[in-house]
């Protein structure tokens, strides 16, 4: 068995193109040395978790029971850089795997292939993913495993060995996050358009849909059926958060019609919206809109191309699979039709024109093109791609550097604020560990906060100093975090209850801010701080921080 391990591997060596994959990884390190050379982590979890952090109850109760296996596998350590690289390491392998994939159409490594690699690694939820630097590791490798299932499943020559690869890879990623499913889906859907703009027979496409299918369906229900295993022996169960509880094939059928709009409006509010900053280009929507204009119409061209061969079959398949790749692009909200979306779950979006990208390059007309203005209109459209894939890559570039400026700027506030808390709290004589503390407020809202505008062009979660306050146990998580990152004390920070008790009182609201007169003061034994104006809880934090009603 040892001997047949050892031999896959040898030849899982031999066949990677270890070019494209150093080019990869080497360009992934260069747009996150900052991040990764600085330690810098997210304004929630990322910032919440110490350097270990055992996966447990809670990830297992949101569906994600191999991340137990993982963290353990690693000791649950998350010693930066090591997790980042490995994180790096495991996206740059699923790219050249892709890369690889669709080479074997025409062969060769062209520069749309190189953009289309640079695309993915460049966007921000990649450094989203190095921001969690405690599970950094699991989103790398469930995008790889989701590849991997793709790459079998189109691979195999019998459907038993594709479905049984496809869905045993598949369980895994989804073990990991489940939104990686989007990225499983999608690669799959290009390569069947890449089959139906090479003119395969219907044989062939009803043959591969067998195959997408029962992977797809069978990699659901393996992973299903440990997981409900798991939760069963542990004594765990599933709990609410973005709908797992809720989640059933019943639930999802009555309410596919609301899933649908969701996921399609979904897709319009990542790439033309402001929910997630992902590229600088959004900002000129124009030219953003030139891009997929770009893209859009050299896909029209190819389904042009076999609506003409008019085989009713392949031109419903073609036209279902072009007006489908929205939908797979986010589909794992059919299943979780109350998920509400965050950057992490972006992996399906910023895999959309990269994919598109890798389908366009490999259905292109060779050298052979009938006459003289086809062969001019074909560089002409070779041309406008490639520009477009460079556009996309450079502000894909420049917006995850303004993500990382914010993470370190915000840091540098955060704990220049905190320092000076600190150390007020020690010339005063209030510094007692015995003595429970309340922080009102939120970092970034307090007027000592100092950064430039640049801070508040990025996303959300690299906004360190923004703290979520959706609860009490939100707010308190961020500043013990704070503090004892950032600070030479520690701080005994009063409970939830007393926290969401002293919160609505009048004495509160009438204390002015720190560092002024007055804003320290004992409350029912417990010494209140107060650090901004803008200090109530809110159950819509999520929606506002997300629409960026709390820039």
């Amino acid at each position: 068995m040892f001997v047949k391990i050892k031999a896959d591997i040898r030849h899982w060596l031999r066949e990677l193109d270890k070019k494209y994959f150093f080019v990869m990884l080497g360009f992934a390190v260069m747009v996150y040395f900052p991040l990764i050379s600085l330690k810098l982590t997210n304004t929630v979890d990322g910032l919440w978790t110490t350097a270990e952090y055992m996966a447990g109850a809670w990830e297992l109760s949101n569906g994600r029971w191999f991340w137990l296996v993982t963290s353990f596998l690693r000791f649950s350590l998350q010693l930066e850089p090591i997790n980042a690289v490995v994180c790096l390491v495991l996206v740059s392998l699923g790219v050249t795997k892709l890369h690889m994939t669709f080479k074997t159409v025409h062969g060769g490594t062209s520069y749309l292939d190189w953009l289309a690699g640079l695309c993915y690694l460049a966007n921000t939820v990649i450094g989203c993913y190095l921001s969690f630097a405690h599970q950094s590791v699991e989103f790398g490798l469930a995008f790889y495993l989701s590849v991997l299932a793709a790459v079998c499943v189109i691979r195999s020559r019998s459907i038993a060995a594709g479905v049984a690869q496809g869905a045993f890879l598949l369980a895994l990623s989804l073990g990991l996050y489940q939104t990686d499913l989007a990225c499983f889906c999608m690669v799959l859907l290009a390569w069947f358009l890449v089959m139906l703009f090479r003119g395969e027979e219907g044989i062939k496409l009803r043959y591969y849909i067998a195959k997408c299918l029962g992977s797809a369906v069978c990699g659901a229900a393996l992973y299903w059926g440990i997981l409900q295993i798991i939760l069963k022996i542990s004594g765990v169960a599933m709990t609410n958060y973005q709908g797992g509880a809720s989640t059933s094939p019943l639930n999802m059928l009555k309410s596919l019609p609301q899933s649908i709009v969701k996921c399609y409006a979904q897709f319009w509010d990542y790439f033309f919206g402001d929910t997630v900053r992902h590229n600088v280009l959004q900002s000129f929507g124009v030219l953003y809109a030139l891009a997929f204009l770009v893209v859009g119409a050299a896909l029209v061209r190819r389904l042009a191309v076999v609506l003409r061969r008019k085989d009713a079959e392949t031109a419903f398949y073609a036209v279902a699979a072009v007006l489908v790749m929205p939908l797979a692009s986010v589909i794992f909200l059919l299943a979780a039709s109350q998920a509400t979306f965050y950057i992490p779950m972006a992996g399906g979006l910023a895999l959309f024109l990269p994919v598109c990208f890798w389908l366009l390059d490999s259905s292109r007309e060779g050298e052979t093109a009938c006459d003289a203005f086809r062969k001019c209109w074909n560089k002409a459209e070779k041309a406008l791609i490639l520009l477009t894939a460079a556009a996309v890559v450079y502000g894909s570039v420049f917006m995850s550097a303004v993500d990382q400026q914010a993470m370190y700027e915000g840091r540098q506030a955060t704990k220049e604020l905190s320092d000076l808390i600190a150390q007020t709290l020690v010339n005063e004589g209030y510094y007692d560990n015995e003595i429970p503390v309340m922080l009102v407020g939120n970092a970034s809202n307090s007027p000592l906060f100092r950064t430039h505008e640049l801070y508040h062009t990025a996303n959300p979660y690299a906004r360190v100093g923004l703290f979520m306050a959706e609860t009490a146990g939100t707010i308190r998580f961020s500043w013990d975090a704070a503090f004892r990152d950032y600070t030479p004390i520690w701080l005994n920070l009063c409970d939830d209850k007393t926290y969401q008790k002293l919160l609505e009182t009048e004495e509160i609201a009438e204390m002015p801010t720190f560092p002024q007169e007055g804003s320290i003061r004992k409350m029912d034994g417990v010494l209140v701080i107060k650090v901004s104006e803008e200090y109530h809880l809110d159950a819509d934090w999520k929606n506002k921080m997300m629409s960026g009603e709390y820039d």
